[in-house]
């Protein structure tokens, strides 16, 4: 075997490898030893077809499976000598079996960097901490009484803040176009429509539409013309005056449910109010301890990069970028974002998925190390109970689901994920905690991204 090795960049190495004629002919003599044991050729016995006959018939068969038998065995040869450590299955190209049955081909391999890991136990990282408080359990137990609330006709009075309209509206632009017409996906809260509800609120979305709604009575009409900014957010408005046609048919007001033990019972059959308190704290207990647990890990993981530095694979950083570029684009997707939206955000999402991929592809490498050292394995009842949890997930039997992840070569890559979430788990058990007081921070609206935390 000739191997001539070429290193592309950081921890990617190209081997061009070259098979003489022997290793292909004895690949291909076991295969169609196993096609003559097992084929069935018409005018023969099972078995009994001669070789000749086996390897006219299968022949394109033969020669694949030998192709690729031939090439794995010469690559683990490699990784066994070199004591390579590998990231990833090799990318295998130029492919070339030559008429004397000599092969060569093209292997593009990512092996991990070298790393000296510093001290990982007890680390010391501080997370801050919430508890369920009683004006926390009040202002749940307040929004569930919003939600079981009733609304009634309000009579007798104009429109007040906090007053739901029940309303016709329809806006066209000032030469009597649709609104539509200027965007097909405009929201129907600017658009309009028949029997609208709307809370009448200081900020409505259409500018104006608070001081005209104020004080109107069921069955007036007015008409408003609204200009929007120019730096409207939804970009077929931004600078455009609509006229709007306004009908008010009703005015209603919700009604809290009152907090007493027919209301549990509303929530949950037997419940009073106190079991219903003390169910709601247990419940917000397991969240903000999930939570505070998530905060942790994110700590941990967090000091791990910082005291092992790394210079990971720019091919894998990049190949992560776009997996997870693509995640959050779905994501966004799914919740109503526009399009538009996000290719106005664009360069802060490629930026933000180049940082969340170099810090994925750092802490494998890290925590890879760190399991090797301390001699984590991954055993086989944690992989099986693995598998059948995504089998249930994916409502597939467990043996069909283990033949596709083989098909896939994606074993290996659910094995992995397991290893370093039980590596992160010891690190996160080892660390030496300082729990801080929650801060209050204003979340302000944005396309979500791999940094979001939420």
């Amino acid at each position: 075997m000739n191997v001539t090795t070429e290193q592309k960049e950081n921890c990617v190495l190209d081997f061009h490898i070259e098979l003489p004629p022997e290793r292909f002919n004895q690949e291909w003599k076991r295969i169609a030893g196993e096609y003559c044991r097992l084929a069935r050729i018409p005018g023969f016995r099972k078995g009994k077809a001669p070789l000749s006959a086996i390897e006219k018939k299968f022949s394109k068969e033969i020669q694949e499976e030998a192709t690729e038998k031939t090439i794995t065995a010469a690559l683990r040869e490699i990784l066994t000598e070199r004591k390579l450590n590998l990231v990833r299955y090799p990318n295998i190209k130029d492919v070339h079996l030559n008429e004397d049955h000599s092969l060569r081909f093209l292997a593009t391999m990512i092996v991990a960097p070298e790393l000296e890991l510093s001290e990982y136990k007890g680390l010391q990282v501080a997370v801050e901490r919430d508890h369920v408080s009683e004006e926390r359990l009040d202002e749940v137990l307040e929004k569930m009484r919003e939600d079981f609330a009733e609304f009634i006709n309000v009579e007798g009075r104009g429109l007040a803040m906090g007053d739901f309209a029940v309303l016709d509206y329809e806006g066209t632009t000032t030469d009597g176009k649709a609104l539509l017409d200027l965007d097909p996906e405009l929201p129907l809260r600017f658009v309009g429509g028949k029997n609208r509800w709307l809370r009448l609120e200081e900020k409505l979305p259409i500018p104006g539409l608070t001081e005209v709604l104020l004080g109107l009575n069921p069955q007036d009409s007015r008409q408003h013309s609204a200009t929007f900014p120019e730096d409207f957010s939804e970009k077929a408005l931004a600078g455009v005056t609509v006229n709007y046609q306004i009908s008010l048919h009703e005015i209603k007001a919700r009604q809290l449910a009152p907090l007493d033990d027919a209301f549990a019972a509303k929530v949950k059959p037997g419940l009073t109010v106190p079991t219903l308190r003390e169910e709601l704290r247990a419940q917000l207990e397991n969240f903000l301890n999930q939570q505070f647990q998530n905060k942790l890990r994110a700590a941990v993981v967090e000091a791990l990069l910082k005291n092992n530095p790394c210079d990971p694979p720019a091919l894998l950083v990049q190949q992560e970028s776009s997996s997870i570029l693509q995640q959050v684009v779905r994501e966004n997707q799914s919740r109503g974002v526009s399009e538009e939206e996000i290719r106005a955000h664009q360069q802060e999402l490629l930026a933000s998925a180049q940082k969340s991929a170099e810090e994925k592809v750092k802490l494998n490498f890290i925590l890879n190390a760190i399991a090797a050292k301390e001699k984590m394995t991954v055993t086989p009842e944690e992989l099986n109970a693995q598998l059948t949890t995504m089998a249930e997930h994916y409502r597939m039997p467990l043996k069909k689901l283990v033949q596709e992840v083989q098909k896939n070569r994606a074993l290996s890559a659910i094995e992995e994920e397991l290893l370093f979430g039980k590596t992160l788990a010891f690190l996160t058990t080892e660390a030496q905690v300082t729990e801080l007081p929650p801060s209050k921070a204003e979340a302000a609206e944005h396309v979500h991204g791999p940094h979001c935390n939420h």
